[in-house]
């Protein structure tokens, strides 16, 4: 057993050769701390006026007010790239394009907030919208080349529906009358059934 006074001088030789460390990692574990706490402020901060500048954009948008859409478009995208906020933007300046015939336009922002956007229900809707487009263009098998992506079973009427409409376009009656079918099949069904039902009695085809 060693006597209290031998285990203090042990511990002042240890603290003598290691205490230099110890106080690093004190500081490094506080400076740690402090930097996270920062950053989560930085995130929340960011996200905060994210989110001001979209409310902004959505109010522009429905106004019809095309010049101040694009202005928090650009701001989005250029500050706050990565957040959800920006991706969302580029799927209302797609919007805003089309709504002013810009299909080409639209079509290339749609591109790009696909290959930024993963998987996840945003990019599904961008690749429906994006199909949209592309019939618009006559790009019809660009068209089914975009449905042809795996989408979850809950977007399968709006897809099928677009499938029946490049389809029909193609001159394809039996096969969009089958992706029309399948449209009102699903679960859950088409948005506009009435008018689902009317492109399929516009074929010709018995049901």
């Amino acid at each position: 057993m060693h006597t209290e006074e031998e285990q203090v001088e042990k511990l002042k030789s240890w603290l003598k050769e290691n205490g230099m460390s110890i106080v690093l990692g004190i500081v490094i574990g506080v400076g740690g701390l402090s930097g996270y706490r920062y950053w989560v402020h930085v995130q929340e901060t960011t996200a905060a006026e994210a989110s001001s500048h979209f409310a902004a954009l959505l109010t522009s948008l429905e106004a019809g007010d095309a010049e101040a859409v694009r202005a928090r478009v650009e701001t989005l995208v250029d500050d706050y790239d990565g957040t959800e906020y920006a991706k969302l933007a580029r799927l209302a300046l797609a919007r805003q394009q089309v709504d002013d015939g810009e299909f080409e336009q639209a079509a290339q922002t749609l591109e790009q907030l696909i290959g930024g956007a993963g998987d996840g229900p945003l990019a599904y809707l961008a690749r429906l919208r994006l199909a949209a487009v592309q019939i618009e263009l006559e790009r019809l098998d660009a068209a089914l080349g975009t449905l042809a992506a795996a989408f979850p079973d809950a977007y399968a009427a709006r897809v099928e529906e677009l499938r029946g409409d490049v389809l029909s376009r193609q001159g394809d009656r039996e096969g969009a009358a089958e992706a029309y079918r399948k449209a009102q099949r699903a679960d859950p069904g088409p948005a506009d059934a009435e008018f689902l039902q009317q492109k399929l009695t516009d074929l010709g085809i018995e049901s």
